[in-house]
């Protein structure tokens, strides 16, 4: 649930593209910002999990019924979806872990 409100926050808050938004987690959850390295891992994941996710839509309404507090109506249930699986992949790195 942490990591779906962080992705709801990256993709109302974070800017008007992916790099601004992937910035905008990465402040927050390293106090720093992304290597060249890390953000092409990242953007590659990303578009990974968009297309899983844009493929299995009955998978990204799932995800997003976990927790008690409701996924956001504004933003598409896939791209939260991809965002929150990229949001907790990102919170469950060591230096996030070890700050």
């Amino acid at each position: 649930e942490a990591a779906r409100f962080l992705a709801q926050r990256a993709l109302t808050e974070g800017g008007p593209d992916d790099t601004k938004r992937l910035d905008f987690v990465a402040r927050r959850l390293l106090a720093r910002p992304l290597k060249p390295q890390e953000r092409m891992i990242l953007e590659l994941g990303l578009s990974d999990l968009e297309a899983h996710y844009g493929a299995n839509p009955a998978d990204a309404r799932a995800l997003l019924a976990v927790g008690e507090a409701k996924a956001s109506p504004a933003i598409a249930p896939e791209k939260l979806a991809a965002w929150t699986m990229l949001a907790n992949q990102m919170m469950n790195l060591d230096e996030v872990l070890n700050q």
